[in-house]
């Protein structure tokens, strides 16, 4: 079945970037996939009064904001079609119109109907990543602001035997299908950690004619994160897998120690999964 890849557009108060772009075209060209690309255009309503009229123009503002949104999810669109057409990509655009407070709510609930959603981590992005993250129930790529070919030849799985990471490893099952080699990594000095299930999974993996091996490092005191990224970098992988850890109170997300260092920062394509 033909899978469908879901890259919002970000376009207030920073952009997605042209990279972003050309690796969910790569990405989609790779995976043989669909790619819906979404501008997301943001909406402020008027809420000048006439001692805010003194200090500052509000309704300027607001007018200025939305003009800028819609140049940009315009510009970005564009963009998509061209790139799209160049590479041969079944490419399909929408837009949603929202008020800026709403964007990750509004977000999450549209990656829903897609296979995969694909987003860029930047400075401001992070509350719509952990939106899409726990709240859409699909598996996300979060990718660095940079390029990266879209082919995903080696794959390393972040596996500490939870369900987490099983789930992730499922979501990841059109990658691992594809893939020459995948790596099973397992931080063995944070948290006890059953390594039976690793070598069980890659036994199933071998089984179904894919190179694969556990590897185990030690943290030695750094963010479980950080080594995971930096084991992943330097076995050259093309993706890492890794399960998401969080639940929300009071609408805050208390998230696990290596979910907040990858929602800190990324130096490879990561797919996540809740």
């Amino acid at each position: 079945m033909k899978r469908h890849i879901f890259l919002p557009l970000l376009t207030y108060p920073d952009a997605t970037s042209e990279f972003m772009i050309a690796n969910a075209v790569a990405l989609a060209l790779h995976m043989q996939a669909t790619l819906t690309v979404c501008a997301v255009e943001i909406t402020i309503p008027d809420v000048s009064n006439a001692l805010s009229s003194l200090i500052i123009d509000a309704s300027k503002m607001a007018r200025d904001a939305r003009a800028l949104s819609h140049k940009r999810g315009s510009a970005l669109t564009q963009r998509a079609v061209d790139e799209a057409r160049a590479a041969s990509v079944e490419l399909h655009t929408r837009e949603i119109k929202v008020e800026e407070p709403f964007v990750v709510a509004a977000l999450a609930e549209a990656s829903r109907a897609y296979d995969l959603v694909l987003l860029e981590l930047a400075g401001l992005s992070r509350p719509i990543v952990e939106a899409v993250l726990f709240g859409s129930g699909r598996p996300l790529i979060l990718y660095p602001p940079a390029p990266f070919g879209g082919r995903i030849d080696h794959v390393a799985i972040a596996w500490d035997g939870s369900r987490a990471a099983a789930r992730a490893a499922h979501d990841a099952s059109v990658f691992l299908e594809q893939a020459s080699k995948i790596c099973l990594l397992s931080v063995i000095d944070e948290k006890p950690v059953t390594f039976e299930t690793a070598d069980y999974l890659v036994e199933n993996l071998l089984r179904s004619g894919v190179m694969a091996e556990a590897t185990r490092v030690r943290a030695r005191g750094a963010p479980v994160g950080e080594v995971l990224q930096s084991k992943a970098f330097e076995l050259r992988a093309d993706l890492l897998v890794m399960g998401g850890f969080g639940h929300s109170r009071l609408r805050e997300f208390v998230l696990g120690g290596a979910t907040r260092a990858v929602l800190t920062s990324i130096t490879l394509p990561i797919l996540l999964s809740h």
